[in-house]
């Protein structure tokens, strides 16, 4: 029998594939920036988010949650 995932299941599935998501899209872009030789833009990416293209932890990674407010 399979058990039904908890909300908090589901929200951390949804955080690791939003991190996934910025992974990749990192990836493709340093990929895109090498081949047309702008190993500056390059770096300067990599730099920036080195970290979450060494690692990815969606529980060590901070989450803001922004919210509306009426006032």
């Amino acid at each position: 029998m399979t058990s039904v995932p908890s909300s908090e299941d589901e929200a951390q599935l949804r955080r690791v594939l939003a991190l996934t998501h910025q992974r990749d899209w990192c990836m493709e872009r340093l990929s895109q920036l090498s081949l047309d030789g702008r190993m500056d833009e390059a770096r300067a990416i990599t730099a920036e988010h080195l970290e979450l293209l060494e690692t990815l932890d969606a529980r060590r990674s901070l989450w803001v949650r922004i919210e509306r407010s009426d006032a």
